[in-house]
C-alpha cells in the first residue's frame, strides 16, 4: 500500500515539474505560422500571419536572410502600422498549397506610396520583377496597377517560403493581402467603379463651379474651384493614380508631389474659408492670422523639394493640424454667431474629419478593414465637396430671396422710386452743367454727358484721375497759378466742409485752349462713405434774350477758337423768332467760320498752305497753340459788330491781319474744291449760300454779312 501511495505522489510531482518547466522555461516549439492557399481568395489580410524582422542599421545581408540563419529572430506583429522609420523591414511568409490544383495568386501590398518592396523566394515566374515601389519607373511593374503586386504560382501540395524586403521614407503599413486572379480582377472592376464615382463627383464639382464663376464672376466660386482642384490632385497622388497615369516616369516629382499638394490644399482651404465665412468682417484678427499662416505654408511648399522626403512628409502632415484647428474654430465661431453659410461649412468639415478619423483608426488596427472603413476618406471628401457647393448655392439663393423680398417690400413705393430715378437722370444726365463725382482724394469716379459736350472728354478718359489733371496748363505763369488756386480751394473744402464756389480754366480734349467755367464743390455724405460733388458750368446766358426786338452789339475777342463758338451762339440766338432751326444753324455756322478765318488767317497769320500741311501731319492743334502764344500775334483782337432788327440781321467782322485776296476765293466753287481734295477753306463758300450780301473791304481783313428776314 505504501508503494502504491509513493508512486501516486511521484507521478503527481512529476506532472507539476513538467508543467512548471513548460511554463517558465522559454523553448521554441515550432510555432511558425503557415498561410494556406485556397482556390478562391478574396483579399485575405495576412499581416498577422507573417513574421517581421526590423533591421535599424540596414546591415543584415540578403544572403543571411535567404539562408534562414535569421529565421529565429523574426516575430509576429500586434499592429500592421510600422510608422515612419529608417529601418529596413524583413517579412517572412510561409505559404502552403494544400489543394490538388495549381493556384495562380497575387500578393498585393495595398499602399501606393511605398518607396521599395522586394520579394525573394521560389518559385518566381520568368520575367518577374522582384523590386517595386514609387522609387522606380511605373512601367517596370508586373501588373498595371496603382499598388505593388507580385503574381505568384503555387504548385499542388507544395510549401514555399517568401521574404519581403521593405524600405521607405514614408509611413509603412503592412497591408498585405492575397488574391486569386479572378477575385483580383473583380476587385479592380469594383475599385474602378468606386474611384470613378469619387473622382467623377470631384470633377463635376470642379466643372460646375468653374461655369458658375464664368457666368457670375463670384470670387467665392473661383476660390472654391482652386480648393477642390488641390484636393482632387492630393487624392490622385495619395491613391497612386497620378503616378500611374500622369507622371509614371517622374520619380522625384511622384514622391514630393504629395507633401506639396498637402500644403496646397491647406493654402487654398484657408483662402476659401476666409472668403466664404467673411472672416474679415466677423473675425478680423483670425483673418489676419490666416494670411500669416498662408505665407508660412507657401514658403514651406517651396522649400519642400529641398528637404529629405521623410522630413518634408512629416512636416507637411504636422502643418495640417493647426490648419484644421483654424478652419474648425472659424466655422464654429461663425456658426455660433448665426452666420448662415457656417452651417454647411461646419457640417462638411465634420464629415471630412470623421472620415479621416475612421480611416486612421482602421490603419492603426483599432477598427476592422471593411468596405466602409476602407473608403472613409473618399466618402468624407465627396460629402464635404458637395456640401460646400450646396453652401455656395444656398448663399446665392439666400441673396436672391432677400432681393425678392426687398423688391416686394418696395413694390408699394414703385411709382415714387421711378419718379425719383427719372428726376435723377434728368438732373444728372440732362443737366447742361458738367457734374463730376469724386472720392475724398478728389479722384473722378463718375460724370454726366455734359462732360463730353463742354470739354470733349468721356468718363473713361478721366476715371480715377484727380481733378487737377484736367486744369488748363499753358506755358505761362498764369496756368501755374491756376493749379495753385484750385488746390487752395480743395484744401478749404477739406478744412471747412462747406461748399466752395470759384472760377477756373479747364483743358479740352480736342482743343488746345482753356475753357473758363464756374465751379462749385461740396461734400455728399452716404451711409459709409463721403464723396465730393463738383459742378462746372459756362457763363450764364441772358434769359431775357427772347424778348429782344432789335439789338446792336460790338464785341472784341482774343484768338481762342472756342470763343468763336460762344460768340456765334450769342449773336444768333434771337434768330429763332424769324428763321427755322436749320436756317438758324446755317447762319450760326457761317458766322463761326468767318470768325475762325479772322483768327487763323488774319490775326495769327496762318497761310492756307501752312494749315493744309499741319492738318495732313496731324499736329494742327499744337501748331495753332504756338501761334496763339507767339508775342507777335498774342495781343491781336477780332472785332465783331452785330445789328439785329425785325427786317435783317447784319454782322461785321474785322481782324488785325494783313488781309487776303478775297476775290479769288469768292470766285471758287465747291465742286472745284472737291476735285482738288482740299480739306479746308469752305467757310466762305458756305457763307455765300446763306447770306444775301457779302462785302469785303479792299484789304480783305473786314467782311460784312447781311441776311434779310421776313421777305414774305
Amino acid at each position: 500500500m505504501r508503494n502504491i501511495s509513493f508512486f501516486k505522489h511521484f507521478f503527481t510531482l512529476s506532472r507539476i515539474c513538467t508543467f512548471s518547466l513548460f511554463l517558465f522555461v522559454p523553448v521554441h516549439l515550432s510555432a511558425k505560422p503557415i498561410i494556406d492557399l485556397d482556390t478562391e481568395m478574396n483579399g485575405n489580410s495576412i499581416w498577422n500571419q507573417v513574421l517581421v524582422l526590423e533591421d535599424p542599421s540596414q546591415s543584415i545581408l540578403e544572403s543571411s536572410i535567404l539562408s534562414g540563419a535569421k529565421d529565429g529572430e523574426f516575430n509576429t506583429l500586434t499592429s500592421p502600422n510600422l510608422g515612419f522609420s529608417q529601418s529596413v523591414y524583413w517579412v517572412r511568409m510561409e505559404v502552403r498549397n494544400p489543394t490538388k490544383e495549381m493556384i495562380r495568386w497575387n500578393l498585393l501590398f495595398d499602399f501606393p506610396l511605398i518607396d521599395e518592396i522586394k520579394i525573394f523566394g521560389v518559385p518566381l515566374t520568368n520575367g518577374f520583377v522582384q523590386t517595386l515601389g514609387d522609387s522606380f519607373p511605373y512601367d517596370k511593374r508586373n501588373v498595371d496597377y496603382r499598388n505593388p503586386v507580385f503574381p505568384i504560382i503555387s504548385q499542388t501540395n507544395s510549401t514555399s517560403v517568401y521574404y519581403l524586403k521593405i524600405k521607405s521614407e514614408s509611413t509603412i503599413p503592412l497591408t498585405l493581402s492575397m488574391w486569386t486572379e479572378k477575385e483580383f480582377n473583380q476587385k479592380l472592376y469594383k475599385e474602378q467603379m468606386i474611384f470613378g464615382i469619387f473622382y467623377g463627383i470631384l470633377f463635376v464639382m470642379i466643372a460646375y463651379n468653374f461655369f458658375i464663376y464664368i457666368f457670375t464672376y463670384e470670387k467665392s466660386y473661383l476660390l472654391f474651384l482652386f480648393f477642390i482642384s488641390s484636393i482632387f490632385f492630393f487624392h490622385l497622388v495619395n491613391n497612386g493614380f497620378a503616378f500611374q497615369y500622369m507622371w509614371p516616369n517622374w520619380v522625384f516629382w511622384a514622391n514630393y508631389s504629395l507633401p506639396f499638394f498637402i500644403c496646397l490644399s491647406c493654402i487654398t482651404g484657408i483662402i476659401f474659408t476666409n472668403n466664404y465665412l467673411s472672416l474679415k468682417k466677423h473675425l478680423p484678427r483670425v483673418s489676419k492670422l490666416m494670411w500669416v499662416w498662408v505665407g508660412i505654408l507657401v514658403l514651406f511648399s517651396l522649400v519642400t523639394f529641398f528637404l529629405r522626403y521623410r522630413l518634408a512628409m512629416v512636416t507637411s502632415i504636422l502643418l495640417t493640424v493647426p490648419t484644421a484647428l483654424l478652419l474648425v474654430y472659424s466655422g464654429t465661431y461663425t456658426y455660433i454667431a448665426n452666420v448662415r453659410t457656417a452651417r454647411y461649412y461646419l457640417i462638411s468639415w465634420a464629415f471630412f474629419l470623421f472620415g479621416v478619423l475612421l480611416y486612421s483608426l482602421k490603419s492603426l488596427g483599432f477598427l476592422s478593414d471593411n468596405h466602409i472603413t476602407r473608403w472613409t476618406i473618399q466618402i468624407g471628401t465627396a460629402l464635404q465637396t458637395v456640401l460646400l457647393s450646396l453652401g455656395l448655392a444656398d448663399r446665392i439663393n439666400f441673396l436672391t430671396r432677400s432681393l425678392r423680398e426687398n423688391l416686394r417690400d418696395l413694390s408699394h413705393a414703385k411709382v415714387k422710386i421711378e419718379e425719383s430715378e427719372k428726376r435723377f437722370r434728368e438732373i444728372f444726365q440732362g443737366s447742361d452743367e458738367v457734374i463730376l463725382m469724386m472720392d475724398e482724394n478728389f479722384e473722378i469716379i463718375n460724370a454726366n454727358r455734359s462732360l463730353s459736350k463742354h470739354l470733349g472728354y468721356r468718363l473713361d478718359d478721366l476715371r480715377n484721375k484727380k481733378i487737377t489733371e484736367i486744369l488748363y496748363t499753358g506755358r505761362d505763369q498764369k496756368s501755374d497759378y491756376n493749379i495753385m488756386f484750385v488746390n487752395d480751394k480743395l484744401t478749404d473744402l477739406k478744412m471747412t466742409g462747406s461748399a466752395i464756389n470759384f472760377k477756373t480754366e479747364l483743358s479740352q480734349k480736342y482743343v488746345k485752349e482753356p475753357k473758363e467755367m464756374v465751379c462749385r464743390i461740396q461734400y455728399i455724405n452716404f451711409d459709409e462713405t463721403r464723396e465730393v460733388l463738383m459742378t462746372l458750368s459756362p457763363e450764364y446766358e441772358d434769359t431775357i434774350i427772347q424778348l429782344i426786338d432789335s439789338e446792336k452789339i460790338e464785341l472784341s475777342m482774343n484768338n481762342y477758337l472756342r470763343n468763336a463758338e460762344l460768340v456765334s451762339q450769342k449773336i444768333t440766338a434771337q434768330l429763332a423768332k424769324y428763321l427755322s432751326t436749320i436756317e438758324q444753324t446755317e447762319v450760326r455756322s457761317s458766322v463761326r467760320e468767318i470768325i475762325i478765318n479772322a483768327v487763323e488767317h488774319g490775326n495769327l497769320n496762318i497761310s492756307f498752305d501752312e494749315k493744309s500741311k499741319a492738318l495732313i501731319e496731324g499736329n494742327y492743334l499744337e501748331f495753332l497753340q504756338k501761334r496763339q502764344e507767339d508775342p507777335r500775334y498774342r495781343q491781336k483782337k477780332v472785332k465783331i459788330e452785330y445789328s439785329f432788327s425785325s427786317e435783317y440781321v447784319a454782322f461785321r467782322i474785322t481782324d488785325e491781319g494783313k488781309g487776303f485776296d478775297h476775290k479769288k476765293h469768292m470766285e471758287k466753287s465747291i465742286d472745284e474744291m472737291n476735285e482738288a481734295h482740299v480739306q479746308h477753306g469752305r467757310g466762305i463758300l458756305m457763307t455765300k449760300s446763306v447770306f444775301d450780301r457779302i462785302e469785303y473791304n479792299d484789304k480783305g481783313n473786314q467782311v460784312s454779312l447781311i441776311k434779310f428776314l421776313n421777305r414774305n
